[in-house]
């Protein structure tokens, strides 16, 4: 399962459309740790690439709206 998989079934979306639709013109978004075996999440800026990882504790968390590749 891919990290935009994962996160939009953590934040408990079934379609990736309607997970966009809601987040894509918020201020906020949903992001998830990109290293392997994290599924750390957290509310980030729709652009972020590098948001810190509580659990990891590295800059390694990516919004969904990067994920998606819309940004």
């Amino acid at each position: 399962m891919s990290k935009i998989e994962k996160l939009i079934e953590i934040e408990g979306f079934d379609d990736p459309l309607e997970f966009l639709s809601q987040f894509v013109h918020d201020s906020v978004c949903p992001g998830i740790c990109s290293i392997p075996g994290c599924d750390y999440t957290t509310d980030v800026e729709p652009d972020q690439e590098g948001g810190w990882c509580e659990h990891c504790e590295t800059n390694t968390v990516k919004s969904g709206i990067v994920l998606a590749g819309i940004i």
